[in-house]
């Protein structure tokens, strides 16, 4: 019906589409439906639809399997879809440049290549990025695509994936460095240098990487779509991801709104009845209004189209095609919107008069009196993680006035300031007399760990203060290479940061606003990763101690172990610590949390309960009947392990206020 809405992103011949936003927004489905169009449209071009999201959903909105090997869609050969493996593509980068590295890397160091094996064992930060940039600068490099769609992971992790060109940049400053610290004294000894596979392997990265990042700042070769919802949350965090692009000279091609609420009747929605729609409709309906106004105001350089909220969760190639074709521009709706009556949502009712049948529903117990001290909040993203921890730590707080409690998100893309209206950052500040809020400033927190611990690593590592191997190797190029870390070094330095918040004594409850899934399994992971990193270096130590001496540093480092591993322990016993995953009742967000239950399972790490939001439960209209009926057949067919979990339920709310989330969240106080 609407097919001219795609026509800016089909006529476009960008060889790299970029889809990203915040979590849940359905950029996953909206990336799948326009990938079809677009090969549709032209059939003969060579389209790869790839996810570089640890935890992607490809397979559940397409309802196909997807794996590392690309495969063709049945209808639309020239489309092929992918997911990529940062195991699957180290083993075969390993394979195929571990020699020259460990080469480059033994050069530069006076450690031997025996000492420096183990680290391709050990848990990398950031290897899902950096396997998915090195990948894709090959894919574009070679001849074997004409465009990559790259369904991209929640904000923070996107961010962190275009960072990547810079600190690869730096890697090769540093390696070329060692290297010609090696060319020097070659010739110095025979009085001449033939080049060799670490040359060889540094020239052909140069190459990919500068195509790539000309190619990555060029509009005739990307652009950047960003996919979003109309509510507040999602929009702060739209209006910082453009300015973030716009920084790294990241091409945008325009701003997807998904789930708008419209006023008439339309493939998506059933006719509305002549009287007016429900309270709770229409007030969510004028809010969406006001915030794709603001949109238009506060971004009119860019296209902004609107998806309207579907009744029938849009799953499946036909739907897929279905759903494109129903994308609108933004001023056509705004006119529609302008003509909707002002209604005032009405006060919300008791959940026992709403769901009558869940009388006994289970609440969340008062964690402050089960002596709980780490509450981490989890799920997929736009799943209402961070409403659902502020409410729980808000009403905790109001609850316990004589107890301190910390509110603190790790999620690189923050959006606790926004819940909350207010600036946050590394350092904690009050949100209530007893509850402090923080962001943690990853560049902050990474400071503190170079000047701890990885200064020496530096020196360690190119002799320095060793004697007579300091004029050999060039601690200066250890130092440039750990001024600019390996993107993921901040998941290592919030989990020292909240490990401290934690075990301070200034807390008695610290509850933890996380990143989405894919990034959050990699967060609780990290206890292993660390324990793995340090205990390489205390043994590389103890080998050489007589040699490079720092007794002191060494020291630091069995600490931190210490901690590590007791954070490791903590994480697994139900006395201290809870996780609560946060679901929706929609096919794809239940199939990504059945995976995260299992992973937590397989971590040890408690989770005895869990928080559905968003069920919509008002059914005077159509619309709302309709939704209604699909919520609770969905319900009706939850996957077996969440038969394991009690579930709390929260229905739809406008607007979803602290206060009102949290009396859904634990049961009344009593009298």
């Amino acid at each position: 019906m609407y097919q001219h809405s795609c026509h800016p992103l089909l006529l476009a011949s960008q060889r790299l589409l970029l889809f990203s936003g915040k979590g849940g927004v359905g950029k996953t489905t909206l990336t799948c439906a326009l990938a079809r169009q677009l090969a549709q449209v032209d059939p003969q071009r060579r389209l790869l639809l790839m996810s570089t999201d640890p935890a992607h959903s490809l397979g559940d909105v397409l309802q196909i399997s997807v794996t590392d090997v690309a495969q063709p869609l049945p209808d639309r050969p020239n489309l092929q879809v992918r997911a990529l493996q940062a195991e699957i593509l180290l083993r075969s980068f390993r394979q195929t440049y571990g020699p020259a590295l460990e080469l480059i890397a033994e050069r530069g160091s006076w450690f031997g290549r025996e000492d420096l094996l183990p680290i391709w064992d050990l848990a990398w930060p950031g290897v899902d990025e950096l396997m998915a940039i090195l990948e894709v600068n090959r894919l574009l490099a070679g001849e074997e695509v004409d465009t990559v769609i790259l369904d991209t992971a929640p904000t923070g992790h996107t961010l962190r994936l275009l960072e990547l060109p810079d600190f690869l940049d730096n890697l090769l400053a540093v390696f070329a460095t060692f290297q010609a610290k090696h060319r020097e004294i070659a010739q110095a000894l025979t009085g001449t240098y033939r080049p060799d596979e670490a040359d060889a392997f540094l020239a052909q990265l140069q190459r990919e990487l500068e195509g790539g990042k000309a190619r990555l700042t060029t509009p005739e070769s990307t652009s950047a779509w960003l996919v979003m919802i109309p509510e507040q949350l999602s929009v702060a965090e739209t209006r910082r991801f453009c300015q973030q692009l716009q920084n790294r000279r990241v091409p945008i091609g325009g701003l997807l709104v998904n789930q708008v609420l419209l006023a008439r009747e339309n493939n998506s929605q059933p006719s509305l009845p002549a009287a007016l729609p429900s309270p709770l409709y229409s007030a969510r309906q004028q809010e969406q209004g006001r915030v794709l106004k603001a949109l238009q105001e506060e971004l009119p350089g860019y296209p902004i189209w609107i998806c309207p909220y579907q009744l029938q969760e849009p799953v499946g190639l036909a739907a897929l095609d279905e759903l494109v074709q129903q994308l609108r521009p933004l001023p056509e709706v705004l006119l529609e919107l302008e003509g909707i009556p002002e209604q005032r949502a009405e006060r919300e009712s008791p959940f026992s008069t709403l769901f009558p049948s869940f009388k006994g529903i289970p609440s969340l117990p008062d964690f402050l009196t089960q002596g709980i001290r780490l509450v981490l909040v989890g799920g997929k993203g736009g799943v209402g993680k961070t409403t659902v921890a502020g409410a729980l730590a808000w009403t905790l707080a109001k609850r316990h006035p004589d107890k301190q409690l910390l509110l603190v998100s790790i999620d690189p893309a923050h959006s606790l300031g926004d819940l909350f209206q207010t600036k946050l950052g590394q350092d904690p500040i009050p949100l209530l007399p007893n509850l402090l809020g923080q962001e943690v400033d990853a560049a902050a927190v990474l400071e503190q760990f170079r000047q701890d611990y990885l200064e020496e690593v530096a020196a360690i590592l190119a002799g320095e203060g060793t004697a007579g191997v300091e004029v050999q190797y060039d601690p200066q190029a250890w130092r440039q290479l750990l001024q600019m870390p390996p993107p993921g070094l901040d998941e290592v330095m919030a989990l020292l940061s909240v490990l401290r918040q934690e075990t301070s004594g200034q807390f008695d409850l610290v509850v933890l606003d996380t990143a989405p899934t894919g990034h959050l399994l990699r967060f609780l992971q990290m206890p292993q990763a660390l324990e793995g990193w340090v205990s390489l270096a205390l043994k590389l130590w103890l080998k050489y101690r007589d040699v490079v001496g720092r007794s002191e540093w060494a020291q630091r480092m069995r600490e931190l172990l210490a901690q590590v591993r007791q954070l490791r322990q903590q994480l697994q016993d139900p006395q201290l610590v809870t996780f609560i995953p946060v679901f929706n009742p929609e096919q794809a967000v239940l199939a990504e949390t059945e995976r995260l239950l299992a992973e937590l399972d397989a971590l040890g790490i408690p989770h005895p309960y869990a928080v559905l939001n968003r069920v919509w439960l008002e059914d005077s209209t159509p619309f709302g009947e309709a939704l209604r009926r699909r919520h609770q057949t969905l319900l009706a067919q939850l996957p077996q392990p969440f038969s394991q979990q009690a579930i709390l339920t929260i229905p739809f709310l406008h607007p979803p206020s602290l206060e009102n989330i949290g009396s859904y969240l634990f049961a009344p106080q009593e009298p």
